[in-house]
This record gives structure tokens, sequence and C-alpha cells, in this order.
């Protein structure tokens, strides 16, 4: 359970990177989209300088948009560990689950319903026996 709440907190701040890294992609996208539709318009009236600094822009654009797909790509492999570390913390957490019904079943704890759990004495063969007359002594 410990580890499960570390898990849950890193896989939201990752879906967060996440969504924040899309959100910059289709802003990029859309600045792309208007730049490109900008030149296109003025391209007739505009200087050959006017040109270049807008294919500049476009450049800039593509190298930010393939940084955000690296880092959306990085998240992604993020979130895949975080999700097996869960499942691993899950499968921990059967685990116990399944070990403290098999002490409750068997007598040996008291589970309450405020989740105390009570150790009980068990008096069984070989649990802990003493007894003189296993000793072989006459004392």
């Amino acid at each position: 359970m410990k580890k499960t709440i570390p898990a849950f907190i890193s896989t939201l701040l990752i879906t967060a990177m996440l969504g924040g890294g899309m959100f910059l992609i289709g802003q990029n996208a859309l600045g792309v989209s208007t730049a490109k539709a900008e030149a296109a318009t003025t391209a007739v009236t505009a200087s050959a300088d006017t040109v270049a600094q807008y294919e500049q822009v476009v450049t800039q654009y593509q190298a930010r948009e393939t940084q955000y797909q690296a880092q959306v790509a990085q998240a992604v492999n993020e979130i895949n560990a975080a999700n097996q570390q869960i499942a691993s913390a899950n499968q921990q957490i059967q685990q116990y689950q399944s070990l403290l019904t098999q002490l409750q079943d068997s007598g040996v704890i008291t589970v309450g319903s405020d989740g105390t759990v009570t150790v009980n004495q068990v008096n069984q063969q070989g649990f802990f026996h003493h007894s003189d007359d296993h000793h072989g002594g006459d004392n």
C-alpha cells in the first residue's frame, strides 16, 4: 500500500506532463499553419527577406515539434514504468491480503471491524509448546 501512493502520484505527474506536451504540440501546430497561411497570402507582395523570415519561423516550429514529440515519448515511457510498478504493488497487496485471510481463517489472528489485528494465543502441538516431559529431565 505504501508503494501504491507514490506510484499513483508519479503517474499523475507524468500524465500532467504528457497533457502539457500535447497542449504545446497543438499550439505549435496551430502556429505553423498560421505562419504558412500568412506566408501564402503575402507571398505575392512580400520581399525575399520576409519569405526567408517565415521559413525560419516554420523551421523553428518544426524543431520545437520534434522536441515536444520526444518529451511525449519519454513521458509515455515513464507512465508505462509507473504502471508496471503499480501492477507489482497490487500483486503484493493481493499476496498480503491472501496471507491475512489464511491467518484469520486458521485462527492465528483476528481482524476487527475497525481494522485492528489481534494475534491470538495458539496452543497447538509443535507451536511453541514447552513441557518438561519432552526434555527428558526428572526435575
